[in-house]
């Protein structure tokens, strides 16, 4: 049986890579349509802007993407780029802006480049779209066929993000080691699983070598070693995981555990990979790892900015906990697990990393 596997075209990465856009764009047409997030766009539309015009690119609209990676907002905004007869699309922004512009694009069968403003999540180069509905509650994922044809990591605007979405970055890049072992465990290996295992364990050694130094960087808004290395990992190195491990090696508790909890509004204003990263904590529980080297990884996320106790997240009910619960155990990411989780399971394991946590 044959195997489509498809994988990201162009990088440009590091200081003032945006100054790479318009020579590279000039390859893909003169017509571009361009979304992102509000302030994605406040930050590099000048560049961005100038650039086009220095090759002749018409820009025929700027749209916000929406505030939520929906099936409504990538039906409006697609119909807005084939009425404008757009050559290609540009997206700028975090995860749900790029998922929405990969969308999009894939909807007009046009190639896009990505321009992730913050390194939060591996979405500049994925081959997936995360669904959000209107609520900000999690629907699907939607399987794309190609990845972008080229991604802008700019380490200069995404040293201009908060720091904290770094960390978001971190504990979403952690989860391809604890994710993918604990998939890969219940599957016969093969050289895809073995690849983004394998990538799953790069991105948590970058990690726990340089996270902690990344955050400082990003922290005094200055460039380093680290910091690139990080970047590196968040973007380029996980998302190769994922595009290794496909739709069968792709998430697990961890990312299950964070579509529980967008069922509760309280958890929206929390970043997608600070939760995931408590996630991989809960994950090590329901594994039935011991005290001890949850306890070691505990100690790092503590380094890495990760939330470590449900109340970093939210303060929340009985009755709500109740609900992220159920909805973490029937997550079709939790099915990725080596063997059934339920409710009261998920419930024990947040339980019993607060315990564990408060010793450290």
């Amino acid at each position: 049986m044959n195997t489509q596997l498809p994988f990201p075209g162009k990088m440009f990465r590091g200081a003032d890579a945006l100054l790479c856009i318009g020579e590279y764009c000039n390859t893909l047409g003169k017509r571009v349509y361009i979304l992102g997030g509000k302030t994605a766009l406040d930050k590099t539309q000048e560049i961005i802007q100038k650039q086009m015009a220095d090759f002749n690119i018409d820009v025929i609209a700027t749209d916000w993407y929406g505030g939520e990676c929906s099936r409504a907002n990538i039906e409006n905004l697609a119909d807005r780029a084939m009425a404008g007869k757009a050559d290609f699309i540009l997206a700028a922004g975090g995860g749900k802006a790029l998922d929405t512009g990969k969308a999009v694009a894939a909807k007009c069968l046009l190639p896009i480049v990505t321009v992730p403003t913050i390194a939060a999540t591996c979405a500049a180069i994925t081959p997936l779209t995360v669904l959000y509905d209107e609520k900000g509650q999690f629907a699907d994922n939607l399987f794309l066929t190609e990845c972008p044809v080229a991604t802008i990591i700019d380490t200069t605007v995404i040293l201009g993000a908060p720091s904290s979405w770094l960390a978001a970055g971190i504990g979403d890049t952690l989860a391809k080691m604890y994710e993918l072992r604990a998939a890969a465990s219940r599957m016969k290996p093969t050289s895809l699983t073995m690849a983004a295992v394998s990538n799953g364990q790069i991105c948590y050694d970058i990690i726990k070598h340089f996270g902690k130094d990344a955050l400082e960087s990003a922290e005094n808004k200055r460039h380093s070693t680290a910091l690139d290395a990080t970047v590196d990992a968040i973007v380029l190195f996980a998302g190769m995981s994922s595009i290794y491990g496909g739709e069968k090696l792709r998430n697990a508790a961890a990312h299950a555990i964070y579509n529980g909890f967008t069922k509760v509004p309280k958890s929206h204003s929390v970043a997608h990979g600070l939760i995931v990263g408590y996630g991989n904590l809960c994950l090590l529980a329901l594994e039935e790892k011991s005290d001890q080297e949850i306890l070691e990884e505990i100690k790092l996320a503590n380094r890495c900015k990760i939330p470590t106790t449900l109340r970093q997240i939210a303060s929340l009910s009985k009755e709500e906990l109740e609900i992220i619960a159920e909805a973490s155990s029937k997550a079709t990411a939790m099915a990725c697990m080596p063997f059934e989780v339920s409710k009261e399971m998920v419930i024990n394991a947040i339980k019993r990393v607060d315990s564990l946590a408060a010793q450290v």
